[in-house]
């Protein structure tokens, strides 16, 4: 005959292990692509990642894909219930209400754009750039690639990949304000020409 007897064990293990337990169903994932002849920021990104968060689990693959031969490193990252993680703080934000009609219509290509990108890279479309990324490039557009490396958490790789794309969308939308159309125009111009 087995006896169960919990008492065995004092409360605090038990509220050890039930934490522990817990952090199984809080955990999120992030990937980063590492290039062996890449940029040394993308290794910096990846190693200021794991230093800020609570790594559950890392797996490495060498890849030969699209982008070329590298390493993907599928980082799984405990979020202590919103305790610990650098975002705590921070709520989910509704860009709706934050930016302006016209802004939000910008933002929008650029999450559209995003999605394309990241569709055709197999990968999620935070890796391509953040909400709030887009959010602080329709608060103050960029022209350059500087100007993208100064928004946070942007990198040089990001900007080699993606950059180019962005900054392009961004100066066609400067190209039909100055003709004088507004960008809901355009898109019905531009709907209208591929209907044809």
């Amino acid at each position: 005959m087995v006896e169960r007897r919990q008492d065995r064990c004092p409360p605090e293990g038990r509220r050890i292990f039930f934490k522990e337990m817990m952090m199984a169903f809080l955990t999120q994932y992030v990937s980063f692509y590492v290039s062996p002849f890449g940029e040394k920021s993308v290794t910096d990104e990846l190693n200021v990642f794991l230093r800020s968060h609570r790594i559950v689990n890392v797996e490495k693959r060498l890849i030969d894909g699209e982008r070329g031969t590298g390493w993907v490193f599928l980082v799984e990252y405990g979020t202590d219930g919103g305790k610990n993680t650098p975002n705590a703080s921070s709520q989910r934000i509704d860009y709706r209400e934050v930016l302006k009609p016209d802004e939000y219509a910008l933002y929008d290509k650029l999450r559209s754009l995003r999605k394309t990108l990241a569709d055709k890279s197999g990968i999620p479309v935070y890796a391509v750039f953040t909400n709030d990324q887009l959010a602080s490039m329709v608060k103050k557009p960029p022209k350059t690639a500087k100007d993208l490396l100064s928004i946070s958490g942007i990198g040089e790789s990001r900007v080699k990949q993606y950059g180019e794309m962005f900054i392009n969308l961004f100066l066609k939308e400067e190209q039909v304000l100055s003709e004088g159309q507004t960008p809901e125009e355009q898109g019905k111009n531009e709907k209208t020409e591929l209907s044809f």
